[in-house]
């Protein structure tokens, strides 16, 4: 069937306004500065505070009066004002965190139209001695740090628990894992045995503290982390699939 060229071109405008739509709407989602948003808070401005991480990060440390809205859990999430208006401002630790950034692509392809990223961060804002939320207390507790060749020679008598996301997971997954992403955890920790050492990995070192210290407050008391994470792993030179 011969499809004339007025459909072609009408359809291919149609789609080339669709992509430059959210592509424009993605790429310029603002940055909000510390003193920014302090004054939009301390003005009672009418907006929704968003902290991009897990439940477990967000229970432990977070701007006073955010709410949560992890990254993997934007669509429908009922922390979502149901005014598609409503100025949005998505954070998580600073500029070399993600989440923040894609938490905020999401709401704007979820039709939300007023998004901000305050890039800076947690740690920011804390740094400046600004108020914060503390929901709970993760125990203060030693934790093994486990060379990922060690782990390896020793894999059929632990758990390897890899906390990783689908980005970071295509870069290789290890063998024999559970597989539970950390904003699941909260949810999903009951899969794992209480008699049997567990190793928590993740992509570069920087969430196992908090989940190992978190596990230790449900009652899992062997606990490990593998020592730079499942990037170790692999300059390490230690097999995985893709």
């Amino acid at each position: 069937m011969i499809v004339p060229k007025k459909i072609i071109a009408l359809c291919s405008c149609f789609l080339l306004s669709l992509f430059f739509f959210q592509g424009v709407a993605i790429a310029e989602i603002p940055f909000i500065t510390t003193p920014e948003l302090k004054q939009k808070i301390d003005a009672g401005e009418k907006l929704v505070l968003a902290n991009a991480l897990s439940p477990i990060e967000f229970s432990e440390i977070a701007i006073k009066g955010s709410v949560n809205i992890p990254a993997s859990r934007v669509e429908g999430n009922p922390n979502l004002p149901s005014d598609k208006d409503t100025l949005i401002i998505f954070y998580c630790l600073g500029p070399k965190c993600g989440k923040s950034r894609i938490a905020a692509e999401k709401a704007v392809k979820a039709g939300y139209t007023n998004i901000m990223v305050y890039n800076e961060g947690l740690p920011a804002w804390a740094k400046k001695g600004l108020p914060l939320d503390h929901e709970v207390t993760y125990p203060k507790i030693d934790i093994d740090r486990i060379p990922p060749k060690q782990i390896y020679a020793e894999r059929d008598s632990l758990i390897i628990l890899d906390i990783r996301g689908k980005k970071h997971m295509a870069l290789g997954k290890i063998a024999g894992t559970v597989d539970i992403l950390l904003d699941d955890l909260d949810q999903k920790y009951t899969q794992l045995p209480k008699d049997k050492k567990i190793v928590v990995a993740d992509h570069a070192g920087k969430q196992l503290n908090i989940t190992a210290k978190y596990l230790h407050s449900k009652g899992y008391t062997n606990i490990a982390i593998m020592d730079g994470g499942v990037s170790a792993w692999l300059r390490d030179g230690l097999p995985v699939t893709k």
